[in-house]
C-alpha cells in the first residue's frame, strides 16, 4: 500500500528530495479558500502607522492591527517588550491600518534599511496569497514579507498555465533574489472564536509567554518525533535533526504504533516540550494511516504539555482557516507558545539548518530564517516552491527554546562573540574551519542529521578532508566544552 501511495504522489508531483509530500486527504476542497477568506475581510485602507512604544532603528518590531493594543491587559505589552529587550533585541511597537500586502512590505523594507532583523504580525493584518502552476494551489504565503529584495509579481488571472494575462491580487511569478533578509511570524487569534474569546486567548498567550521565560521547564526536557507510515524510512534522520535541540528526543515510527488514539491519549498529554507529528492532514485534522482522525476540537481537551510544535502536516497551519490546528496548538492550549508548519500541501524538509541554531541558543525566528536561507540558496526550484512557500511561523519568534538549558536568561546574549568562519564556502576536497578557541571538537553533519566527518580544533583551526562526500549543504558543529557553535557550509564533489 505504501508503494502505491508513493507512486501516486510521484504522478501528482508530490515527491521532492525523494520524500512523499504530506497531502490533504480531500484534495478537492481545502477549508478556508481564498474566496471564503476575502468575503470576511475589511476594505483596504491607505497605509498608516501609529507608534505605540519604542523608536526607529529597532531590531525587532511588533506590528499590531489598528486598535488591538487597547484590548491588552494593563502592563502586558510593556512586560512583553521588556522580556524581548532583556534578550538583546531593541523593540518598537506600532499599529497599522488594514492595507495591501505590498504597502506593509514596503514599510518592512524601510525598517530593514534601518536595521530590522525580525517582526511579528499581531491581529488581522494583510495576508499575501500566492498561486503555483506546480500543484494548482492557492495559499497564504507570509514568506513574501521575509524576502525583502525578491520580485513577487501578479502577472496572471487564475493559474499561469491558463494563459490569461492580468492581475487578480495573487502572486504568481517569483524571480530575483529569493533568499530571506528578515524573519516574520504571525499571531492571529480573531478566527478562533469556537475555542474561546479572542481577547482572552491573546492575553493568556502573552502571559504564559512571560511565565515560560521566567521559569522554563523542569528537567529532563523531552521531545517527540511521531512519524506516521509514509515517512518511516526517513524517521531516524528526522529524530537526529531534532536532537540538535533536544538530546532526549523520542522516536515513534512503527506503523502499528502511530495512530490517533495513541497520539491523543498518550502523546499530547505526555511529558514533552516539543512535538513534531509527521502525518497527512488538512487545516482541521490529522489523518493517521491507522486512524482515527485527530480533529482540531480534540486538542485543548487532551491537555497537551508541549510548548512548541513543528507540524509536518499538510495545510495544518493555514491561519486564514477558522480554528486551524497550528493556531490552536500555539495559542489555545494551556502551554502552547509557537508552531511552525505550512498553509498548503508540503512542510519543512532538511531539518538540521533549523534545529542546529536552536540548539545553540538561537531564537525561533532567526532559526527559521536560517532554514529558509538554506532552502533558497541558488534560487527556489518548482519543487521547493511547492513544498515550502506556504511555510509560516505562528507565535512569538523571539522565543529561544534552549534558553533555560544554556542559561541564556541569566547570562544574556553576547552579540559580539565571533562564530565559525571558513577559508572557502563552497569548498571542494578540504574543509578549513576557524573558531576563536584553542581546542574543541569539530563535527560535520549532513542535513538528515547523520554525522559524516569529525576533526579537532587546534589553535583555532581545523582541517577535514571531504573529497568523499557528495555535493550538498552540511552543518559544522563545534563544541569547546564551554561554548558551542554551528554554521552551514556547501561542499562540492
Amino acid at each position: 500500500m505504501q508503494n502505491i501511495i508513493l507512486v501516486l504522489l510521484v504522478l501528482m508531483g508530490g515527491v521532492y528530495d525523494d520524500t512523499p509530500m504530506t497531502i490533504n486527504p480531500d484534495p478537492s476542497y481545502i477549508q478556508g479558500t481564498y474566496e471564503e477568506w476575502i468575503q470576511d475581510q475589511p476594505e483596504y485602507q491607505p497605509f498608516s502607522v501609529t507608534t505605540i512604544a519604542g523608536s526607529d532603528g529597532a531590531a525587532f518590531i511588533l506590528i499590531f492591527e489598528e486598535g488591538l493594543t487597547d484590548s491588552l491587559e494593563a502592563g502586558i505589552l510593556d512586560q512583553w517588550t521588556t522580556d524581548i529587550a532583556s534578550e538583546g533585541l531593541s523593540t518598537e511597537v506600532v499599529e497599522v491600518t488594514y492595507s495591501t500586502p505590498d504597502e506593509l512590505k514596503a514599510y518592512l523594507i524601510g525598517k530593514y534599511n534601518d536595521g530590522l532583523e525580525g517582526a511579528v504580525l499581531v491581529g488581522n493584518l494583510p495576508v499575501p496569497w500566492s498561486v503555483l502552476d506546480a500543484d494548482t494551489t492557492l495559499f497564504p504565503s507570509d514568506y513574501f514579507y521575509m524576502d525583502i529584495d525578491g520580485t513577487w509579481e501578479d502577472n496572471w488571472i487564475g493559474y499561469p498555465f491558463q494563459g490569461n494575462p492580468g492581475s487578480d491580487g495573487r502572486y504568481d511569478s517569483f524571480s530575483g533574489s529569493l533568499d530571506p533578509e528578515i524573519y516574520v511570524a504571525r499571531i492571529k487569534v480573531d478566527n478562533l472564536t469556537q475555542v474561546g474569546d479572542p481577547t482572552e486567548i491573546l492575553n493568556d498567550y502573552l502571559q504564559r509567554n512571560h511565565e515560560w521565560r521566567l521559569n522554563g521547564d523542569p528537567e529532563p526536557l523531552n521531545a517527540l518525533c511521531y512519524v506516521d507510515d509514509d515517512w518511516i524510512p526517513w524517521a531516524v534522520g528526522y529524530q537526529n535533526s531534532m536532537r540538535y535541540l533536544y538530546s532526549n528526543t523520542e522516536l515513534v515510527s512503527n506503523a502499528a504504533a502511530t495512530n490517533g488514539t495513541d497520539y491523543l491519549e498518550n502523546r499530547l498529554p505526555g511529558n514533552y516540550v516539543w512535538i513534531s507529528p509527521f502525518v497527512h492532514s488538512n487545516p482541521g485534522g490529522h489523518y493517521w494511516a491507522q486512524g482515527p482522525t485527530t480533529d482540531w476540537d480534540e486538542l485543548v481537551p487532551a491537555l497537551p504539555q508541549a510548548h512548541f510544535y513543528n507540524l509536518f502536516a499538510c495545510s495544518n497551519s493555514r491561519f486564514t482557516t477558522v480554528h486551524c490546528m497550528g493556531a490552536v496548538y500555539a495559542f489555545c492550549t494551556a502551554t502552547g507558545l509557537a508552531s511552525v508548519g505550512s498553509t498548503k500541501s508540503g512542510s519543512m524538509l532538511h531539518f538540521a539548518p533549523f534545529y542546529s541554531p536552536l540548539g545553540d541558543g538561537g531564537s525561533l525566528g532567526s532559526a527559521y530564517r536560517d532554514w529558509w536561507e538554506f532552502i533558497a540558496q541558488g534560487g527556489l526550484s518548482p519543487g521547493e516552491l511547492s513544498w515550502h512557500l506556504g511555510m509560516v511561523l505562528l507565535g512569538d519568534p523571539t522565543l529561544m527554546p534552549a534558553m533555560h538549558m544554556l542559561g541564556i536568561e541569566d547570562e544574556g546574549i553576547d552579540t559580539c562573540l565571533p562564530g565559525i568562519t571558513f577559508t572557502r564556502n563552497p569548498c571542494r576536497g578540504v574543509l578549513s574551519v576557524s573558531y576563536p578557541a584553542d581546542h574543541g571538537t569539530v563535527e560535520l553533519y549532513d542535513t538528515s542529521g547523520r554525522l559524516v566527518a569529525t576533526g579537532s580544533l587546534e589553535d583555532r583551526d581545523c582541517t577535514i578532508r571531504v573529497s568523499s562526500l557528495n555535493t550538498g549543504c552540511y552543518i559544522v558543529r563545534i563544541n569547546t566544552g564551554s561554548s558551542t557553535a554551528s554554521a552551514s557550509v556547501i561542499i562540492l564533489k
